[in-house]
């Protein structure tokens, strides 16, 4: 059995691809397979992708229309072959040529669904490749989680304190499929929903104080790089996030905790929404304020929004709702 399945969703990178497919191809595990979605690219990265196809085999394409990298990468895992799945943006890169090879190893070793490392932030400054741990860190997780296996039971007031990033996690392919764990068709944060997901389902995780990965930052025309804030993926994350907990009957276990979490990032959104489609946004999220009032008990109960309201009142608001939320809850 192939060991690894690296799924890469590919659009508009002709530039930074060749970098991130070096050192792929270059890992010391060579069983592997690199199954590349070409995701409707306008620029010539179809075409860097034949040319190195034509070079190692085990690069795989699907050429496709273009419907963003979470139906790409749901795309590649109905056909993938590995024994475990490793998610990679394309316009990123693997930190050294031993990755894949001490993932797996530690993945198989301890028998997991999930192994969980950081990230470095990358960028380029007068011809140099600079490296941080920046927002990737593990800063956040407990140092009782590193090195030892645990399972969503044991995490249930920290999931959130664990990275959300696809490219910070080795999956189980088998784990995906038997849970039906898919990537939402959204703009942005098309991750969150499986984290969240694979993360309370998930009965052996472990995390290693080592750093993988390097996110390429401040790319023109990534998503991360435009700050506009105009499509409503929080909220529709919020909403499958609802959805999910009601499928597995979790609401009561994780409801107030996810909602919240989820809930505040559109708070955060509304604050900051470009004025062109402000009005609109707001209507959808008062929307979801209201359901979330009627169905689901949480601070939200007490937070009463205008569209008016910029990033810094909708904090206030949001933590005297908190406050009287736990007085009288």
């Amino acid at each position: 059995m192939t060991k690894i399945s690296v799924i890469m969703p590919v659009y508009n990178v002709e530039k930074y691809l060749p970098q991130c497919l070096e050192s792929v191809l270059a890992q010391t595990l060579s069983d592997i397979e690199i199954i590349c979605v070409n995701d409707g690219s306008t620029d010539d990265s179809l075409k860097v992708l034949q040319e190195y196809k034509s070079r190692d085999e085990r690069i795989v394409i699907i050429d496709k229309a273009n419907e963003g990298s979470g139906v790409a990468r749901n795309t590649a895992l109905a056909i993938a072959k590995g024994e475990f799945v490793y998610f990679v943006d394309s316009d990123d890169w693997l930190d050294n040529a031993n990755v894949l090879e001490k993932i797996y190893e530690k993945a198989t070793a301890d028998n997991l669904d999930i192994l969980i490392f950081g990230g470095l932030s990358c960028y380029e400054k007068d011809g140099k490749i600079i490296k941080s741990k920046g927002g990737y860190s593990l800063k956040n997780i407990d140092k009782k989680y590193f090195n030892h296996v645990f399972s969503a039971k044991d995490i249930k007031k920290d999931v959130f304190k664990f990275p959300s990033t696809t490219w910070t996690k080795l999956y189980r392919r088998e784990f995906l499929l038997e849970n039906n764990i898919k990537f939402q068709h959204i703009k942005v944060g098309q991750d969150q929903l499986p984290f969240f997901h694979s993360m309370i389902l998930a009965r052996r995780i472990e995390v290693v104080g080592e750093y993988y990965y390097c996110y390429r930052k401040n790319r023109a025309g990534s998503a991360m790089t435009v700050k506009k804030k105009k499509n409503f993926s929080p909220i529709y994350v919020a909403r499958a996030v609802e959805k999910l907990l009601k499928n597995l009957g979790k609401e009561k276990e994780y409801g107030e905790l996810a909602l919240g979490k989820y809930f505040a990032k559109a708070t955060s959104w509304l604050g900051k929404f470009e004025d062109d489609l402000k009005d609109e946004y707001y209507a959808e999220y008062i929307g979801l304020l209201t359901h979330l009032q009627n169905t689901q008990n949480g601070w939200w109960k007490y937070f009463n929004p205008t569209v008016k309201d910029g990033y810094w009142t909708l904090k206030m608001k949001q933590f005297v709702a908190k406050k009287k939320f736990m007085l009288l809850k």
